[in-house]
Parts: C-alpha cells; structure tokens; sequence
C-alpha cells in the first residue's frame, strides 16, 4: 500500500499558523488562542489579532508551525499554500473551495491534490470546518462552544454542519476531537479513522459518512479499530443504488449498494445507526468510563404506562425485560407491600414515599446480581417544576449509589426529548450516569452497546483456489445450472444429485438411475420455477419422459428433497464495496420478506457461525456457514464470478443440501 501523508499534526498540531488571520473572524482566533498550542497569524496587515501575534508571512514565524490553517479566499489559496509550503509547513486544513469559489473550485481542488502529492503533504478538506478540540486549541473555522466537554470519543465528519451539530450537545459527549473532513480531496476518512484506531486518548468512534472513496483502504481502517477493540458508530447517508439493475441472483435483488455498505460495516463490528438522535445516545454510553458487560436488564419507572412503553421498546430492540425472580419479588413487597406483584419494568410510583421506595427498590434490585444493567425511566426536563426536578435528582443519585461498587450499568432513559435542567446534566455526567432521551433511541442505543464486540479481522487460512477454468472459461453470463452446482461442490457445498438428459428418452432413464421422486427443469439457469420450467413430483421413468417433452427435450433431472426448513446463501460484487454475502430465509419468496444479513468477506468459521445465528436460520448452523464460506472463497478466487445463488438450500437432519444453484460469470469487469 502507498505510504500516505501523517495525518496527526492535522488532528493534534504542535504549532499552527492562521494564515489569513482577520478582525472579522474573532471566533476563528479564539479557537486557536484555546490552549497552549504555539500560534500565529499571517496578515501583513496587522501585527496582532485578538491575542494572536501577526506577521507577514509564514517565513517569518520564528519557529515554522506544523499546520497551517488556509482561512483565505480561493484567488489567494494557491500563493498561501506556496508560502506555507516553502517554510516547511506538511499539514494543511483548507476551509475554502466550496460553493464561493464557484467554476475555479475544480481546477483549484486539481492543483491541490497535485501540489499536496509532490510534497507529501496531508490536506483536510476543501470545503471543511477544520478540526475542533474542547478546551485546547483548535483548527475551526466555526465556534468551539464553551458547553463543549472534553473527553474520549472522537467524531469524524464529513459534513461540517453534523460535526457542529455533535459539538453543540451542551457536553451530553465527551470529545477528544471532532474532525469535519470535507471534500477530503487529499487526506480522507480512511487516514483519519485508522490513525484514531491507534491513538491512545481515543477510546470510541463516530463516524457521519456520505462516500467511501477508497474502499480497501476504509476497510483496512475499521479492521484497526476492530483490532483495538475500540467501537465504531457510523451514521451512513446518501447510499444510492448505484448496483441497481435486473438482477439474475436472489442475492443481487437483495443487497445493491444500498446493503452494500452494511455489509462492510457489520464485518468490521461497525454499530450502524440510521439518525443522528440514535448516534448521540450511543455516543453518550460510550463516552462514560463504564459501559454495559451484558444484555439482563432492569428498570424502575414513575409511571405505569411508560413502564409498559419502556418494555416494548426494549423488546424491539433486543433487550428484552425478564421477569423478576420469585426471590426478589418476595423482597420488593416485604418491604413494600403497596407493590402488590413486582414486575419488570418497576412501577414505584405512589407505592411508599418516593425519597423511600425509589433507592430501595433499586439497591434490592441492583443487589440480586441478576442484572447487567440498571435503568432509572424517569421524566427528565427542564421544564418540569422544581418538586418534580428535585425528586429525579434524587433518583439519579440513588442509580448511581446501588450501581457504584458492583459490575452494573447505571443509565437514565426519560420520555422526553427537551434538555435536562443543565444542575442534573452536571450532576450526571460527575455521576457518570448517561441521561438518554426518547424510549426508543434510549433503548436501541443500549441495546447497540450491549450487543458490540469487537470483530475478528484476522485473515482465515490461505487455501490453494480450485481450479474452475473448464467450466467458467468460454462462459460469459449465467452458467447452466448442472455447471453451477459443479463449482459449488468443488467448493465444498453439498447439492443434491442430478443428471443432464438430452432427449425424453434420456430423461425416463435418469428416474430409474437417481430414484423417484425426481424434479424435471429446462437445463439452463437456476430459479426457472418463475416461468414455469420445473416439474415436481416426478415418480416414473413415464412422467420424466413427459415432463421432458413438455419442457423441450433437453432437461435436467435431479433428486427431489423432502420439504423442510430453507435457507438462502449469495453472493454478489458490488461496483464500489465489492464482494458481499447474504445469508438467511430462503425459497422463492426470499425477495418479499428481505430476511436476510449481510457481510462481507473474509470469513472464518468463527465468524461465518455467527452471521448464519444472527439471520435466525436456527437448524443446521454449521453447514449454513460452511456454505457461507465456501462463497466467500469463490468470491476471493474468481473474481470473475460476480453473483452466486445457492437458494433454497433445505435444512434436515442430514445437514444443509443445496437443490438449486446460479454461477454468473462476467468477465469484462464493467462492474
């Protein structure tokens, strides 16, 4: 791989020159002044800017910065740059050749790239807000809120207005930096996610991304992180079909580049989330110094109708609400009787007093150790009355004292989605209890932390390819049905026995040799049940030879399967992710129900075990992902064939059998 520009003197500079430095830009000065950060600005025109020492030229800076902040109009951006550039400068950020810069933007962003190469320079942007560090010296061409809190999430962002979004949450998240990356002509999210796999003060990412515009490279970033165990949470917008067309597999119809993306993110052990409220509930579990170690749960509610509307969305969410054990019901209503028939959500409300039955209930809850997390659902506000806040307050410290001294996870999940009150926002967060908003996004989020483990990414073992040169090799398009089986066994899957008949007679023959039933299909491609060119239930030499005549003489023939549970296994390229697998429910309605999970390779067992369990195809597992495997070899092997279907592949008690089969083969590479 190409050795790319060091991207940490744009995230972390040492120095930085503000070339361009204006009385008009106060917010942009005052961002580099934060901390200790040895700055200057360029401007002839003055000496001084708001605290920060002027001077001509970036030449004349005594010691030459690091980086150097273009804040300059695109008719200036090539002699700035030039400037920087002879006194040394590696690190650019480029704010500008956006919409201002008009048709020059293009040629500008050519230069760029060009003149960037040929020194070995590392460039955010165009068209960015720079790089926003709370409470030390920032590279933003915005304001850096004073709310903004300090911590140990990173944010990378490729729209400028979602990293200002992130930065304005009042400190509900803690950040190491917030990066808007811009048109990353040059340095890209790539460079940026990997070098943050490896930085020590970064313990969680957040990802807001438009494009992928080095496929291999982003992939080799989320595989760092996956090494590092440290989670990735990505918002992915704008993922147009770009892999839209008729589609000759199952698996083409299903996936398209819009799943594409999905696929990459769920193989790297990305938590893909589809807002931006989800994101930053996500954001704030993972940027406390706890996190959840399992998915049993517990909650306390003020309200029996939210109590009931938290269960639903923890279900629908995968974190199911079990009901209490008999022991622990028992000692609810000992010491409160007004409980009647504890369950799970708890509803407290009005059963003692409050200042009494709330941290009770929850030190017997949090004591049982029958739970990983411990959940507070109160009505969190700042438009509540001053009881009302005073009373919550109370609750929030009563989580946080059960939950302090063991091995629970203490998190606040309110209805509403106002502010807190900015006293129990603080309380929290030296609490280190998230306050997370909405039931629903409260719920998936915690659910999103639960369920993350970090991605095996380690490389399976290298097997020699198969050689299947004499059936793909004068083939361009779909391979008939008997050579696609072939391949497929070649791999390894099992598909049911079957012989081509060139005439009627030959069909009749092929019944007594395989044994009724048999199924009769035109010889050709698979999934011929759509237009009416298979036969089931074929029982004698007589039919097959009808069956074969009707179909037009040259048949295939193959043993009929007892019907049983089905699944699906494919494989097709995307034009820009490449390779991607599908898994799950099978049969010709596979379509309709779209029940399927995507991935991509490489794949170990390990892996490939764990995809198949998460599609529900729950017999047979390990034939299932055997199968799955041997896709994902073929895909790595032949990159040739570009959509393999094994659909429907009938689960039993003998394991997984593959009774149709599609190779396609597409040898130009236009896709």
């Amino acid at each position: 791989m190409t050795s790319r520009p060091d991207v940490r003197p744009l995230l972390f500079p040492r120095s930085l020159a503000l070339v361009g430095a204006t009385p008009r830009r106060p917010d942009v000065v005052a961002g580099v002044l934060r901390g200790d950060v040895p700055a200057y600005g360029v401007n002839p025109n003055y000496t001084d800017v708001a605290g920060l020492p002027c001077v001509p030229s970036v030449g004349a800076i005594p010691e030459p910065p690091e980086t150097a902040v273009l804040l300059v109009g695109h008719g200036r951006l090539v002699d700035a740059f030039e400037d920087a550039a002879a006194a040394g400068v590696r690190a650019f950020v480029v704010p500008g050749l956006g919409n201002e810069a008009g048709p020059e933007g293009p040629r500008l962003t050519a230069w760029l790239v060009r003149r960037a190469g040929e020194i070995g320079a590392a460039v955010l942007g165009p068209n960015c807000m720079g790089v926003a560090h709370p409470n030390a010296a920032s590279a933003w061409i915005g304001t850096v809120p004073e709310t903004a809190a300090s911590g140990h999430v990173s944010a990378v962002c490729q729209s400028g207005s979602i990293a200002e979004a992130l930065l304005g949450l009042g400190g509900r998240v803690g950040f190491r930096c917030v990066v808007s990356s811009g048109g990353e002509a040059v340095t890209d999210a790539a460079d940026l996610i990997s070098f943050l796999a490896d930085d020590p003060g970064t313990k969680a990412i957040a990802v807001f991304l438009e494009t992928v515009r080095r496929p291999a490279a982003f992939r080799d970033a989320l595989g760092r992180c996956a090494r590092a165990e440290k989670p990735v949470v990505c918002l992915p917008v704008g993922r147009s079909e770009a892999a839209a067309r008729v589609a000759l597999a199952h698996t083409g119809a299903i996936v398209g580049s819009r799943r594409a993306l999905s696929a990459v993110l769920r193989r790297y052990g990305v938590i893909e989330v589809d807002d931006f409220h989800e994101l930053v509930e996500t954001l704030e579990i993972l940027g406390r110094r706890r996190r959840p170690s399992g998915p049993r749960i517990a909650a306390i509610s003020e309200s029996g109708g939210e109590a009931a509307l938290l269960a639903d969305h923890g279900e629908a969410a995968g974190l199911p609400f079990e009901p209490f054990s008999e022991e622990l019901a028992n000692a609810l209503c000992s010491e409160f009787p007004n409980h009647g028939s504890p369950s799970n959500p708890l509803d407290a409300w009005a059963v003692a007093p409050e200042e009494v039955v709330y941290p009770r209930s929850l030190e017997l809850m949090a004591a049982t150790g029958a739970f990983d997390v411990l959940v507070a659902q109160v009505d969190v506000s700042q438009f509540r009355g001053a009881t009302e806040q005073g009373w919550v307050e109370m609750v929030v410290r009563a989580l946080h004292a059960a939950t302090r001294d063991r091995q629970l996870f203490a998190a606040v999940v309110t209805v509403h989605s106002a502010d807190p009150p900015r006293r129990l926002q603080e309380i929290a967060a030296e609490l280190d209890v998230p306050l997370l908003r909405g039931m629903r996004t409260g719920m998936r989020a915690l659910a999103n932390v639960v369920g993350w483990r970090p991605a095996r990414v380690d490389e399976p073992r290298v097997e020699s390819p198969v050689p299947l040169d004499d059936l793909i090799s004068a083939v361009d398009g779909p391979l008939p049905e008997h050579e696609s089986a072939l391949a497929l066994e070649r791999y390894g899957v099992r598909v049911v026995r079957r012989l081509r008949a060139r005439t009627p007679e030959e069909a009749a023959r092929a019944v007594e040799e395989i044994g009724p039933p048999v199924v009769v299909k035109v010889d050709g491609p698979a999934h011929k049940s759509r237009d009416g060119g298979v036969v089931l239930g074929v029982e004698s030499a007589e039919r097959a030879r009808e069956a074969a005549e009707r179909l037009g003489g040259s048949v295939l023939v193959a043993a009929q399967r007892a019907p049983g549970l089905e699944a699906l296994c494919g494989m097709t390229r995307d034009p820009i992710h490449g390779p991607v697998l599908a898994v799950g429910a099978g049969g010709t309605d596979v379509e309709a129900l779209d029940r399927v999970v995507v991935t991509c390779p490489p794949l170990d067992h390990e892996t490939a075990l764990a995809t198949v369990a998460a599609a529900g195809v729950g017999t047979a597992q390990d034939e299932v992902a055997r199968v799955l495997e041997a896709l994902a070899r073929i895909a790595q092997d032949h990159p040739e064939i570009v959509e393999v279907d094994v659909n429907p592949l009938i689960l039993g008690p003998d394991g997984a059998v593959a009774v149709d089969a599609l190779v396609v083969v597409d040898r130009r590479g236009a896709r």
